[in-house]
């Protein structure tokens, strides 16, 4: 199976999938023992902001697994989304499709790149030590350039542009 995009799965407070998109789907189909028959996700869930690598025991992969907490503006709210796509792209590789697809200037490839590895626009401050503020505007610059509106559609375009 090769995942043309990045599988999104949005999960509640239990883990109970609340949503999926057709990569989703499609990675459940194949590898039936990341879901439990109440529809609970039993895949792996890293800390939120991180990433994480794992081998499905029956399935392809490997996949590098991200979780990002969703919260809407309301800390209890609970959810969280989980971003698994295949991993293997090298850096070097991935810089390249990124900038022949899309065109960046450095700094926003550097946040693109960030985000690829599963890290929240906190996290890529962090990281590429600038303030979240230009994290933000680089952001904004990304989703104009890509022709998105949101975090999720960003990443799936970005991962889209990789295979």
């Amino acid at each position: 199976m090769d995942l043309s995009s990045v599988a999104i799965l949005l999960l509640d407070s239990t883990s109970k999938i609340v949503y999926l998109n057709p990569p989703a789907s499609e990675l459940l189909h194949f590898s039936p023992g990341l879901k439990s028959s109440e529809g609970v996700w039993l895949g792996p869930v890293p800390p939120a902001g991180t990433e994480m690598e794992f081998q499905p025991s029956n399935g392809p992969g490997p996949f590098r697994v991200s979780r990002t907490s969703l919260t809407n503006g309301n800390p209890a709210a609970g959810y969280a989304g989980i971003l698994v796509g295949r991993k293997g792209v090298p850096n070097e590789l991935r810089r390249a499709r990124l900038q022949e697809a899309w065109t960046f200037t450095h700094a926003e490839l550097r946040l693109a790149e960030a985000l690829l590895d599963g890290l929240t626009p906190e996290g890529a401050s962090a990281r590429l030590g600038i303030t979240i503020h230009t994290v933000r505007t680089y952001l904004k610059r990304l989703y104009r350039r890509v022709g998105v509106h949101t975090q999720a559609t960003l990443i799936c375009a970005l991962n889209q542009s990789l295979v």
